[in-house]
Order: structure tokens, then sequence, then C-alpha cells
């Protein structure tokens, strides 16, 4: 009961499909216009147009990145009063609040996930009663084929140079700077996968450099609350809303974003098993808030 009145899922726009299948056309149309010059058909017209078709379509999923609704008309009621805040998903991960900000008017959830969540989100646990505050991380998650490749380069450079070098340690300062470099890009490629550093019971120090937040502050949840430096977003006033990225698995990315009066926040995390995204989760959405442990040594 808790959590359908708390979490609610709805059909939210999903960033980047749009803009991966015109990327493939335009590789496609590359292809067929080398052919073409093959046998004497090509058009000097087509150049420009490959040339500025890549921008276009950058421009293009900038654009509509912001979105929080699919196009068209709302389906159900939900939609619609969604639509009622006109508020916008951030490109950047920080940005003003909301004017004329009415949820608790517009009844709506603390939470709003897309509706191809629910199914993963339903297994994520609730906290029942008093719940000490926790420190977490957002997150960047890599892709397997980007390791792939990646380790693959940088292992096919540092073989290069052990044969330019004519033995496996040479005594040059400046070949041992860049087999330095690139056996760090190799490690931080494999803990960058969501699947290595998704789990809380990795070290510390190498899941910040798995997700790519090494700089980056630490947020602090509480029962119905969080906070991020000097701002705080409370579930009996602000939203949570939680999105996919592109055809990215739910496993791998998912896209989170909240919204209030005050000032909205986006957040990645690796996927809905990453363990941090499920404190946070699991936090947020507990059924009485308490603001008493806001000021606590963590924060």
């Amino acid at each position: 009961m808790l959590r359908g009145k708390c979490v609610q899922f709805v059909d939210l726009y999903r960033p980047g499909r749009i803009a991966i299948v015109v990327l493939c056309t335009i590789v496609v149309a590359i292809i067929t216009t080398y052919f073409f010059t093959m046998y004497g058909m090509f058009n000097m017209y087509i150049i420009p147009i490959l040339i500025a078709s890549p921008f276009a379509v950058l421009l293009y999923d900038s654009f509509f990145r912001k979105r929080l609704l699919p196009s068209g008309t709302p389906r159900g009621e939900l939609s619609s009063q969604l639509r009622k805040l006109k508020l916008r998903w951030l490109l950047k991960r920080s940005g003003g609040g909301v004017k004329r900000w009415n949820r608790v008017a517009l009844e709506l959830p603390r939470t709003i996930a897309d509706s191809s969540l629910e199914e993963q989100l339903s297994k994520v646990t609730i906290p029942d009663g008093l719940v000490e505050p926790e420190q977490i991380t957002t997150s960047k998650p890599g892709s397997l084929f980007g390791c792939i490749f990646g380790v693959g380069f940088s292992m096919f450079i540092i073989w290069g140079m052990i044969l330019s070098a004519g033995r496996v340690f040479p005594a040059m300062f400046v070949y041992w700077i860049v087999i330095g470099i690139l056996l760090w890009n190799i490690a931080r490629l494999i803990l960058g996968l969501p699947v290595v550093h998704r789990s809380r019971k990795l070290p510390a120090f190498l899941r910040v450099i798995g997700r790519q937040r090494m700089l980056s502050r630490p947020i602090v949840i509480g029962p119905g609350w969080v906070k991020l430096g000097r701002t705080i977003w409370r579930a009996d006033r602000d939203m949570l809303f939680i999105r996919r990225v592109g055809f990215r698995p739910a496993s791998s990315e998912i896209d989170c974003m909240f919204a209030g009066p005050e000032k909205r926040r986006r957040m990645t995390f690796s996927g809905v098993g990453d363990e941090d995204f499920q404190l946070l989760f699991g936090y947020w959405n507990v059924e009485t808030v308490r603001l008493e442990f806001v000021d606590s040594e963590l924060s």
C-alpha cells in the first residue's frame, strides 16, 4: 500500500533512442555513398549533407532530451497532471527550481518512474521504521563494448611500445609514464563496468574510480530526504523521477532527477541493481519523513 501511494509509473521520455537510429541511418548512407562513388554515380551535393548530419543529430537529441513525457496526447490522468508541472529534464547536473511548484495540489506522488521499470523497482526494499543517514555516490557507468575496445587498444599500444623498445624494461622515463597511463586506463575501464562497481562491498577507493566520481561530493540520504551541500530535497514536498537511457538495459544505467521549488538535480546510477540507487530509492520512499537527522555528522 505504501509503495503504491509513494511510487507510481508512467511512460517517460527515453532520450537517445532516436539519435541512435538516425546515426545508424547516417552510417548506412555513408557506406551507400562509397559504393555509388565506385560506380561513378556520386553526387557532390551529398558531401555537405553527410558533414552536417552528425551535428544535426546532436542538436536534435539535446533539444528533445529535456522532455519529461513523450510527445502526443497524454495517456492517463497521471500524465495529464505531470504536464501541468511544466517540468523539463536537466541536461547538466543541476538547475533552478520549478516556478509555481504545486505537486501537493496536483496530488502527485513523491516518486515517478518509467513504466518499464515497474517490475525491477518492485523488488527494491523500502525500509520500515527509523533509518540512519547514509552517504551514497552517483556513477557514470561504462559499457561492455567500450571496455573491450579500450582495454584491447591499450594492450595493443603497450605491446607495440615493448617491441619498439627492444626489451620489456627499458630505462626511459617517458616510456614508463605512457605505460602507467595506459595501465591506469585499463583499470579504470574494468572498474567502470556496472557489474563491477555497483556493490558497496567493493573498497571505497576502487568504487569512486569505477563510478568516475573521485572529486564529487557524497550525497547524504535520510528518512524521506536527500541532502547535497546546502540543498535539501524533501519527500513531502519534492519529487524523484527515474527514467531509462537510450537502448541500454535498466540493469546498466538509469537517469534520475530530483525536482522541487528550490532546485533540480540530475543523477545517474549503474542500473536498478546499483546498491547506492537502491538505498536512495528505499530511503526516499519511507513512510515518515524525519528531518531531525538532516544536520547529522554525515551531512
